[in-house]
């Protein structure tokens, strides 16, 4: 064997040795860093369910109303106008709006209600939320481009003048 031959074997055998050693190290320091994650996940479960025993559960109910059988007002109709003037219950918490699609007045009603209790467990929310939509024709040989609306106090009044 020549000099040349002898010195590529040593010099691969030491960079296969100092390979082998880099990666038993890289696996020594992913072993230590896997276990620390294992130990955080470990600590990070106890925690939660340490607070899942304090909190209450939130409950969620939906209730949809799809058939009313309220009846639907309709304008009065005034010498110069068409009036309509309708009482909306629980003002402080109620929501309406008026629009007007195509030959339709839809009158929105939207109703939220959030309470907040203080137990001796901690503090419970609860939210309740009502729409209820009313869709009324527009009344014949009226101006809607003029229609007022005014919503104060409960009472909910539209006026459409006539052409």
């Amino acid at each position: 064997m020549n000099k040349n031959c002898l010195l590529t074997m040593i010099i691969t055998c030491t960079t296969l040795i100092i390979a082998s050693d880099i990666d038993s190290q890289n696996l020594k320091y992913m072993y230590e860093g896997a276990k620390e994650i294992e130990m955080l996940n470990k600590s990070m479960e106890a925690g939660m369910r340490e607070h899942n025993q304090k909190v209450q559960p939130i409950i969620t109910q939906t209730t949809e109303h799809i058939i009313d059988n309220t009846p639907i007002e309709n304008f009065q109709d005034r010498k110069n106008d068409f009036y309509l003037e309708k009482h909306i219950a629980d003002s402080q918490n109620t929501k309406v709006k008026v629009t007007v699609v195509r030959d339709i007045i839809k009158i929105v009603t939207t109703t939220d209600i959030n309470n907040q209790v203080t137990t001796s467990n901690g503090l419970t929310q609860s939210s309740y939320s009502s729409s209820t939509t009313e869709e009324l024709p527009i009344p014949f040989n009226s101006d809607i481009n003029k229609m007022t609306k005014e919503y104060k106090n409960g009472i909910l009044k539209i006026s459409i003048p006539k052409k």
